[in-house]
């Protein structure tokens, strides 16, 4: 987002709702707050993530009011708490009324997290960690939707920042498990350690993404020396993500945004299993 882009697209608007991330996060973010501001924008909708508290959370981080934003070496989590740090100081100084939307882990309608799953699937193996037994936090992408359309209007809401998660306390194993099971002929489900893969990661840590020129020379490398050999374990990311046992309180937003999640787990697959036999990525 090129300086005064902003400014010229929030002409006239008395609303906006931010969702993007990309290489360049927390200055995108901040060219937006500012131009929201000088347009006198009546209402900025930020969306955050629960991973601003890190790849892997404490039991602190399952309320708001124990959760911190912090920096953990997590390019994505990193750069997602600075842009939400960037709205929070705007609304200190009283430039801006804002709400903050924290979702978890977003299933629906081709979401990457069921896509994950479905592709390892269709390839004839799916992999979980420790049997399954993290927490999930799914929360299906309509209730996200009708989530935002609340903070556009909920006054109760202004300056605060919650998560937005589903009612229901669903383990990585019961998701993977259940999307597999969409995919014909069964794939096997492949049990790893936990354990074991942060071990591998601690000795190997992964490079981090880096902004658009990193990425473009690591490329060129690729083309000339060829693709590193490949992990012998799921990226960190994931480990992390799949194992840590927290489930976040959504009684904030509900008390806040007049909100509830309308569609459960149950609710939440079927939905996604007509859109991806709709979509042709499973068969009908």
């Amino acid at each position: 987002m090129q300086p005064g882009q902003a400014a010229h697209a929030l002409q006239q608007c008395d609303a906006v709702v931010h969702l993007a991330h990309g290489d360049r996060g927390p200055e995108a973010t901040r060219r937006l707050v500012e131009a929201a501001v000088a347009q006198q924008v009546r209402r900025f909708v930020h969306i955050s993530t629960m991973s601003v508290h890190g790849p892997a959370p404490g039991p602190e981080a399952a309320h708001e009011d124990t959760a911190r934003i912090g920096r953990y070496g997590n390019d994505y989590a990193d750069s997602k708490a600075e842009q939400e740090e960037i709205v929070q100081a705007a609304i200190t100084r009283g430039d801006l009324r804002a709400v903050i939307l924290r979702p978890t882990v977003v299933y629906g309608l081709g979401g990457h997290f069921e896509m994950q799953v479905l592709r390892q699937a269709q390839a004839g193996e799916v992999t979980l960690f420790d049997g399954g037994r993290g927490l999930c936090n799914p929360v299906f992408v309509d209730d996200v939707c009708d989530a935002i359309e609340a903070a556009l209007v909920r006054d109760e809401a202004l300056g605060q920042a919650m998560f937005i998660n589903g009612d229901q306390s669903v383990t990585w194993g019961e998701f993977i498990h259940r999307f597999a099971a969409m995919v014909q002929p069964a794939p096997r489900i492949v049990d790893l350690s936990a354990a074991e893969a942060k071990a591998y990661w601690a000795e190997h840590p992964p490079e981090p993404v880096g902004g658009l020129a990193t990425r473009v020379v690591r490329k060129l490398r690729r083309l000339v020396s060829g693709p590193p050999p490949a992990a012998p374990w799921p990226p960190l990311g994931r480990v992390l993500r799949e194992t840590f046992p927290i489930h976040f309180s959504n009684a904030k937003a509900k008390a806040l945004l007049g909100w509830e999640p309308q569609v459960d787990f149950e609710q939440g697959l079927a939905l996604s299993q007509a859109w991806l036999q709709a979509q042709g990525h499973l068969p009908r």
